[in-house]
């Protein structure tokens, strides 16, 4: 049986647990190996494996591509709709920089378990921490997210702010619901989370916003993998991320760098722009391309992408930064309530409608009360 086949039945194995050891120089192996063997010319060992989560047993599809010698290490975290086969270049270029590589298709993406696109942001967080129990903590540890990738992950630091690694980079962030949906349908949006937070609407996601690289375009378009569908309630995670992460911001520590293309149609510069602004870390970069999309870690914004990363994570390793890892870490998004403004706004309607309201028995006044404040819980998130 040949190596293309092995690792094909591989692939399509539930169980995935073996290790593969590759010789970088041979070129047999390099023409055998499949597109799902991405940094193959620089590593010498491969873990493909699945590793279990601490919540409704789903398993994680997990990679590790190890360097003969080892530097430091790092988390690739992917965006919505994708999964972690999207990445090569970018392991490649690590790896070649003696990085070990840490990729991991988050549940409900790409061949990790969970249904599709449905996660919760605390689910998200407890997946993260799953990887970060993989690794070993002796290795300089650093970050790298795109998108929906880098709100979790930013999402994570601030919940957990004694949380401190080596460097995060974010790519293309996504901070905020895109302003053409409007206030209607996010009140829309959050009464149907109520209802059928499981129902999938199709996103229409425009490929071509991905990159100017029309081989990408047409990949991205074949690629069984890639999941245009998103749930009422993986919606709701993105308008919780809007109303936390920037709010927050100014609570951010970690040593990063931001990297957004300023012709982004899926997110918006701006939001990396305005979130650089505002956060406390020591150490911070922030990068506009300006005729990058969404993708330029698979366009030709690569080259110059490629340079700036290696420049500032060996810039990173120089530096003194304490890393810490902890014990329990906090998991989900603790939204500001809007408790004080359901009853604000319950009084003004009580204002308004006092000379019915008046006439009214006391239990019916107290049942009223109780009814608008039910109904006002409906269109504000709590």
């Amino acid at each position: 049986m040949s190596l293309l086949q092995t690792e094909e039945r591989l692939m399509d194995s539930p169980k995935r647990t073996e290790s593969t050891d590759i010789q970088s120089e041979s070129l047999k192996v390099k023409k055998e190996l499949n597109t799902f063997f991405i940094g193959v010319q620089q590593t010498s060992k491969v873990t493909r494996k699945y590793i279990e989560t601490s919540s409704h047993g789903i398993q994680l599809y997990y990679q590790e591509f190890t360097p003969e010698f080892i530097d430091a290490q790092i988390i690739i975290v992917h965006g919505f709709g994708e999964h972690s086969g999207n990445y090569k270049q970018l392991t490649d270029c690590f790896l070649l920089n003696n990085f070990k590589v840490h990729l991991y298709d988050q549940r409900g993406f790409g061949f990790s378990g969970g249904i599709r696109s449905k996660a919760t942001i605390e689910e998200m967080h407890m997946d993260l921490q799953t990887i970060l129990d993989q690794i070993d903590k002796s290795i300089p540890l650093f970050i790298f997210s795109h998108a929906l990738g880098a709100a979790i992950v930013i999402s994570f630091c601030l919940m957990n702010p004694q949380f401190s690694i080596q460097g995060l980079i974010c790519s293309s962030a996504q901070f905020r619901v895109p302003s053409k949906y409007g206030k209607m349908k996010m009140i829309t949006l959050q009464m149907m989370a109520k209802i059928c937070p499981d129902l999938q609407i199709n996103t229409y996601h425009n490929l071509s916003f991905a990159s100017k690289n029309n081989h990408h375009i047409r990949k991205l378009a074949t690629d069984p993998l890639m999941n245009p569908f998103m749930s009422i309630q993986f919606a709701l995670n993105v308008l919780l991320f809007q109303q936390y992460i920037l709010p927050n911001a100014n609570q951010f520590q970690i040593p990063i760098l931001i990297l957004h293309g300023k012709q982004d149609k899926i997110a918006s510069h701006l939001d990396s722009v305005d979130f650089y602004i505002q956060i406390q870390s020591k150490e911070k970069t922030i990068k506009i391309f300006e005729q990058g999309f969404h993708e330029m870690h698979n366009d030709s914004e690569w080259p110059k992408m490629k340079t700036i990363i290696t420049q500032w994570c060996q810039k990173m390793l120089i530096k003194e930064i304490k890393i810490n890892y902890l014990k329990q870490y906090n998991h989900g998004v603790l939204v500001q309530p809007y408790r004080s403004k359901i009853r604000l706004l319950t009084s003004i309607l009580l204002i308004v409608l006092r000379k019915k309201f008046s006439c009214l028995k006391t239990s019916t006044q107290l049942s009223l009360v109780i009814f608008l404040e039910l109904l006002l819980r409906i269109f504000i998130s709590q």
